[in-house]
Order: C-alpha cells, then sequence, then structure tokens
C-alpha cells in the first residue's frame, strides 16, 4: 500500500513538474505528433509522395530532435533507393512534388546529411548515382517528349496530358544542366502550355528562370530566350503565342530580339520575377561578359515595364541600363536605333489606340494611389466602349475595397452592386475579415457562399481557401465549415480540371457566351500575388491587380497557417478527404510546421 502511495505521488509529482514546464511540453507533444504522422506517410499509394512527405517530416523536425529526424530521413532514404523509374513514368496519373529521381535525390540527400552527418555510409548508391547521371544525360530527350505531349489539337477535356507535360518539363530542369538544355525548346513548351494551362506554364516559368540563374555566371541569351515567352515584337503581337514568332537583329555579332510588345497571355507577376532575375544577373560581371550586348538589350526593354509594374526597382535596372550603356556605347546606340522609342506614343500623338492605352495606364495608377474622382474623370474620356465598362467595374471595385478598409457601412452596399464573381467575392471576404462582429460576418457569409459556388473549381480553391481564413478568427465552426467546401473543389480540381476559360478579349465580341454566364470570371486569372483582371484592348493587354484587405489566404497552406490555436486532430480530419496524396501530404506537413513553430514560441 506504501509503495502504491509513493508510486501515485511520483506521478503526479511528474504530471505536476510537467505542467510547470510550458515549453518543453507542448514542444515534445509536437514532436511526437509530428513523428506519428510518419505512419500516414507510409499509406500513401505513390511511393514519391511517400518519399517526400516523410523527407518534409524530417525537415521539420530536425531543428528541434536532430536524432528523431535522422530517423524519418532513414525511411525516406531506404524509399528513395527502392523507387522504381516507372514511378516517375510519363503515363501516371498523379502530379509529383518532383518529377524524376534527380529531383527527389536533391531534396532528400543534401538535407538528410545536414540534419545527421552520421547518414552519410547510408545514403551512399552507386545505383542511385549512376540513375541521375541518366537523367542529366537525357534531359533534352525529356524535354521534347513534354513538347511533344502536347498537341495543338488536343480537346480541352484530354487536360492530365498538360499536367503530364509540364511534369515531364519539370523533370528535365531538376536532370539537366543549364549549360546544354536547350532553352529554346524549354520556352516553346511554355508557350504551348500557356494557351491551355497558364497555371502549369506560370509556375514552369519562374522555375525555369531559377533553373538558368542556377550557374555561377548565369547566361543572358537563356533569359533572353525565356523571355520570347512573355514578349515580342509589335507587328507580331496579334500572332498566335504558342507559335512565338517573333524579330530579332544582329547586333555586334549578337542576336537580340525586339520585344517592344507584351504577349496577349504574359502574367505580370512573371514579368516582375523576369526583372528580378535580371537585375541579379547585371550584378555578376562574368554573366554580363558571357554576352554584354544581349544583356543590355534585355535589361533597355524592360525598362518600362519596370516603371510600370515595379516603380521601386525601375532605378536600380536605370542605373545598370546606363553602366552597360558607357561600356558598350557602339553597340548599346546600334540597338536603340533597331528597337526605336520602347514606351507607348505620345497621348497627343493622334492615334486613338495609343491614347487609349494611355488613359488606362493612367487610371490604373489613379486607382493605385486612391484617387477614386481622377480615375473616373480619366474614364470619361475613354472611347473603347468595351474597355470602358470592364474599367467602370475595376473602379467600383476599388474603391468599394477601400470602402472595406476604413470599415465604412456602406462597403456591403457598394458590393452588392458588382456583377457576380471573383472581384464581388473578395470584398465580401474583405469584409468578413475586417468585422468586429460576429453577426455581422455571418450575415455576409452566404452571400460570398453563393458567388463562389458559381465559378470553376480551381477558383472556388483560391476564394474558399481566403474565407476559411477570413472566419477562423471569429467561428472556428464556420471557418472548418467551408473548409469541407474548400476540400470538395480540391477534389473536383483533379476530377474535372480547367472547365473555365480565361478568355479577356471575350468582352469585345459582339456575342459573348462567357459574359452571359454572369460572372467575370474569364477576365481574371491568379497570379503570385492574388488575383489580377485583364483588360484587352486594339494595343495589348493591361492589368490590374485585385486587392481585398484581409482577403489574402489563396492556398490550403495559407489557410492553415492561419488556424493557429485550432485543434490540429480537428481541422485534419476534415483534409483526410483529400483524394489528391500530394495536396494531402503537403497539408500533414504544413499542420506539422505550424504546431513545431508555435511551441517553439516562432
Amino acid at each position: 500500500m506504501f509503495r502504491a502511495t509513493i508510486a501515485i505521488f511520483a506521478v503526479c509529482f511528474a504530471c505536476t513538474a510537467q505542467e510547470r514546464d510550458p515549453l518543453r511540453d507542448p514542444l515534445r507533444d509536437s514532436v511526437e505528433w509530428t513523428i506519428s504522422l510518419r505512419g500516414y506517410m507510409a499509406q500513401m499509394a505513390n511511393p514519391v509522395v511517400r518519399v517526400y512527405g516523410t523527407a518534409s517530416l524530417a525537415r521539420a523536425v530536425c531543428a528541434v530532435d536532430s536524432a528523431a529526424a535522422s530517423s524519418l530521413y532513414r525511411d525516406a532514404i531506404a524509399g528513395l533507393f527502392n523507387i522504381s523509374t516507372s514511378a516517375f513514368g510519363e503515363r501516371g496519373t498523379t502530379v509529383l512534388p518532383v518529377a524524376s529521381f534527380s529531383g527527389l535525390w536533391k531534396y532528400v540527400i543534401p538535407a538528410a546529411l545536414k540534419c545527421d552527418p552520421g547518414l552519410a555510409a547510408f545514403a551512399e548508391n552507386q545505383r542511385a548515382r549512376e540513375r541521375m547521371t541518366a537523367e542529366r544525360v537525357g534531359a533534352n530527350a525529356t524535354l521534347g517528349r513534354a513538347y511533344a505531349l502536347i498537341n495543338p489539337q488536343m480537346p480541352l477535356d484530354k487536360q492530365m496530358m498538360l499536367d503530364r507535360a509540364a511534369q515531364v518539363g519539370g523533370a528535365a530542369l531538376e536532370a539537366g544542366d543549364p549549360g546544354t538544355l536547350d532553352i529554346s525548346t524549354l520556352s516553346l513548351l511554355l508557350s504551348m502550355l500557356v494557351a491551355r494551362a497558364p497555371d502549369l506554364s506560370d509556375d514552369l516559368f519562374v522555375r525555369s528562370l531559377d533553373f538558368v540563374m542556377s550557374e555561377p555566371a548565369p547566361s543572358p541569351d537563356g533569359l533572353q530566350t525565356l523571355a520570347k515567352y512573355l514578349f515580342t515584337a509589335p507587328e507580331m503581337a496579334d500572332r498566335l503565342d504558342e507559335d512565338q514568332d517573333g524579330r530579332s537583329y544582329t547586333i555586334a555579332g549578337a542576336t537580340v530580339e525586339n520585344f517592344a510588345a507584351t504577349r496577349n497571355s504574359a502574367n505580370p507577376d512573371n514579368i516582375e520575377a523576369l526583372i528580378e532575375v535580371t537585375l541579379k544577373l547585371l550584378t555578376i560581371p562574368a554573366a554580363v561578359n558571357r554576352n554584354p550586348v544581349v544583356a543590355y538589350a534585355l535589361a533597355y526593354q524592360l525598362l518600362p515595364r519596370a516603371r510600370d509594374l515595379m516603380p521601386d526597382r525601375a532605378p536600380e535596372l536605370e542605373n545598370a541600363v546606363l553602366q552597360l550603356e558607357a561600356e558598350n556605347a557602339a553597340a548599346a546606340a546600334q540597338v536603340k536605333a533597331k528597337l526605336g522609342a520602347l514606351e507607348d506614343p505620345d497621348q497627343e500623338s493622334g492615334d486613338p489606340a495609343a491614347r487609349a492605352s494611355w488613359l488606362i495606364r493612367q487610371i490604373r495608377n489613379a486607382l493605385a494611389s486612391g484617387q477614386f474622382d481622377r480615375a473616373r474623370d480619366l474614364l470619361t474620356s475613354l472611347q473603347d466602349a468595351p474597355a470602358r465598362g470592364q474599367i467602370k467595374a475595376l473602379i467600383d471595385f476599388a474603391e468599394a475595397a477601400r470602402a472595406v478598409e476604413r470599415h465604412s457601412d456602406q462597403a456591403a452596399s457598394m458590393a452588392n452592386q458588382l456583377r457576380p464573381g471573383i472581384k464581388r467575392t473578395l470584398l465580401y471576404i474583405s469584409i468578413i475579415a475586417n468585422a468586429t462582429r460576429l453577426d455581422l460576418a455571418l450575415q455576409v457569409l452566404p452571400l460570398a457562399s453563393k458567388d463562389i459556388t458559381l465559378l470553376p473549381a480551381e477558383q472556388r480553391v483560391r476564394l474558399l481557401s481566403a474565407l476559411a481564413a477570413a472566419l477562423v478568427r471569429i467561428d472556428v465552426d464556420s471557418s472548418l465549415g467551408v473548409m469541407s467546401q474548400l476540400v470538395t473543389a480540391y477534389n473536383d480540381v483533379r476530377a474535372n480540371p480547367r472547365k473555365g476559360k480565361f478568355d479577356p478579349s471575350s468582352v469585345r465580341r459582339v456575342y459573348n457566351p462567357i459574359a452571359s454566364a454572369g460572372t467575370d470570371s474569364a477576365l481574371i486569372q491568379v497570379g503570385n500575388h492574388g488575383f489580377y483582371e485583364a483588360v484587352q484592348t486594339e494595343r495589348g493587354r493591361q492589368n490590374f491587380g485585385l486587392r481585398g484587405p484581409g482577403a489574402n489566404s489563396f492556398t490550403l497552406g495559407a489557410f492553415l497557417a492561419a488556424t493557429g490555436g485550432v485543434d490540429p486532430d480537428r481541422v485534419s480530419a476534415i483534409f483526410r478527404d483529400l483524394l489528391d496524396e500530394n495536396t494531402r501530404a503537403a497539408a500533414w506537413v504544413k499542420l506539422a510546421e505550424i504546431r513545431l513553430d508555435a511551441a517553439r514560441g516562432r
């Protein structure tokens, strides 16, 4: 009896001691919870997802418990070496987290050795190195297969082939070498994809930029070739983007492309990404010296875009252009002579299309600075009727978003005046995110849900993520209810991908079946920073960013990051119904990272 009493006392004392150590217990619990996810990863049917997911858990745990991470890494490494070549085959139906054995090896092995150098002997595998060598040697053939997967007459219902094409293109990047990979074929692949699956081409473009820039001295020619995906000569602007028709000149022995016109399919986020990597290249003398003429021509032609899209970065690019001019005066003069003026003609030139382009740009700048009256005054001078109607709605949206930001009582009624679709939904989500009373937020919730149901699955995923994140701070039950709808939308993307069509030129047609559908879906695309709406004019396309205060969590991962102190088991019980293993595994990993960061006080 006495011993039993002592034992009970000891247990209670231990419990009390743990309760008095709030830093250790939550962290230990979080580590153990993360390690337990090893079992969920082991249940994944796809071996690539299994290995990638297990290695991701190890990455999350390593900073806290290197021994536990080492054990997870051992599982991942063993799985890596047992993956067959067919697991990365082009006939599969699962879009993988990495597209090649080389990509998976690079994700697992370096991080494992950094976490536990003692894994070096376990991680050494001659067969693995032979596989990576074979993939590197065959990278151009892999890229060719990716291009061949896209048939110009491909029916839109053959969407899985597009996913596979992007996947195989990614495999070429993971295994290839920037000095030997055929960047021209890569750029053509991007242009073939963009007309059918812009989300895939945009993602692959960003990866392609990273690939070209991975050399110690990146090639200006490589960047110029990738830029053909975004730009062309003005006289070629109306031709099919997938053909990449353009005009080039030979200047001082270098081939310089005319990029004065932006392609209709170009995503402004991609233009910004190209500007950023070009700025980085210009700081590497060895890179510039590989072809200073092309480096100058690319920077010179990007400068007007930087002034328009990234005014804070424009002075840096301008200084680089001036320095290159001073170092290569003769070649720079020839570039200017061949390319001519890069800005739009003067607004008073008498060209109606040029005048309309100038007005639209001025309206966009006025909206960015909150000058709504000036924007409406400018709109009265715009003679392009289709563009005028579209921009009026954009002004109304921007003004309503400002009303939400200022907690105006008029915000909801202003939102109600807009056409159903993405813009109105963003405003409803913003109202919920900024609501100070639960009853007001719940009044708007059914309005947002109703508009979201009208949209294609890919857009529903983005908006439901933002809606769930906006709700979680004030009503967890409603937020998790929206999360269930989010899972359904993800599953719809898998079953019926890309049922919507991005077609901003539809507003200029006499018969417009897209507009008759009643939403603004066809006019809007998703970029890295959210949604943007494209206004098609006679002189090309101009893009308006759509920003709603508080509406900024457009993925499942972003929503999970917003869940904070919500019971992770309650959250994870919902996304267990995700059919896509890649998405489900990523959700587990994100939830584990959130728990570990919270326990560490980060």
